[in-house]
């Protein structure tokens, strides 16, 4: 488990501070939570993607929420590397 007063969280270079927060608007980032969003984004990209068929204004819809999902993909991915979630038990798995 990470916190503030942690050497690890002191350790971080100060745009990934900032980038946690940003995404999460807290300071107590949870991988649960990234990994939901990271799940909804693309269902519902893929969906109005295909809904872009017939509607072609939902298809810029589609590939905004699409884009959002690989950001937090990226956005996991740092969070592992840099060992920045709240829920340790939930990262090694």
């Amino acid at each position: 488990m990470m916190d503030k007063n942690t050497a690890g969280w002191q350790t971080l270079p100060f745009w990934l501070k900032c980038w946690f927060f940003l995404n999460f608007l807290s300071v107590r980032t949870r991988r649960a939570v990234a990994r939901r969003i990271y799940i909804i984004s693309h269902v519902f990209g893929f969906a109005f993607c295909a809904l872009g068929f017939v509607y072609e204004a939902s298809l810029a819809g589609g590939l905004i929420l699409l884009a959002n999902a690989y950001l937090f993909a990226l956005l996991i991915w740092q969070g592992d590397k840099y060992g920045i979630w709240y829920d340790v038990e939930e990262a090694t798995t």
